[in-house]
């Protein structure tokens, strides 16, 4: 009982600090002694590889360490940086880095807890083109992929977004890890959610 209390304890302080992303110091109450434990940020990982694959690393610590909706000490901003490598490196045009900005910033997972339904990922940013309005991360959501499509593929044109600019990059819209069988898009209804290894 005392170790799944801890375990909560543990759970719920790196909730409520990760949750704030205020670029500063978070206070928490600390249960075992009653005063208040301080907590800073030092990375910011809202949306998995939007950072790492439009950023570049130089920048990454300044990003990190401000809220999504902040201008980073270095002066480049992810927003920024979205458009111009879009536009430079993946060779998209204006309204693919415009769109791509709107949907990534601010650069969190947003979640519409008045909706019903399952999760998917970008549903709330791209007002249900993804599979629902409800948003958030389905465990089966292969959002490496989604991502990589939206930037090199056809994704955000098929969902009706955007016209087709005719520049995708098959070769890129995917990190080639498949999932190993049928049963891994099956999410259990209980408690930890996740599949049988294998």
């Amino acid at each position: 009982m005392r170790q799944s209390i801890l375990s909560f304890v543990a759970v719920y302080a790196v909730v409520l600090c990760t949750s704030s992303c205020n670029g500063g110091s978070t206070s928490v109450p600390n249960l075992n002694t009653g005063s208040q434990a301080q907590f800073k940020q030092i990375e910011r990982l809202g949306r998995p590889a939007v950072k790492e694959l439009f950023q570049q690393f130089a920048n990454h610590d300044g990003t990190n360490k401000t809220a999504p909706w902040q201008l980073p000490v270095s002066g480049q901003t992810l927003y920024q940086e979205i458009g111009s490598f879009t536009t430079s490196v993946a060779g998209r045009d204006a309204a693919h880095a415009a769109t791509l900005q709107a949907i990534l910033i601010p650069d969190e997972i947003a979640a519409d807890l008045s909706k019903s339904g399952s999760a998917a990922y970008l549903g709330v940013e791209t007002g249900g083109a993804t599979g629902g309005t409800f948003g958030g991360r389905g465990l089966p959501d292969d959002v490496i992929d989604i991502s990589l499509g939206a930037v090199f593929g056809n994704t955000l044109s098929a969902l009706g977004l955007i016209p087709d600019d005719g520049k995708e990059s098959p070769c890129l819209t995917t990190d080639n890890v498949s999932q190993k069988n049928a049963q891994d898009n099956v999410t259990p209804a209980v408690f930890p959610y996740g599949g049988a290894p294998h």
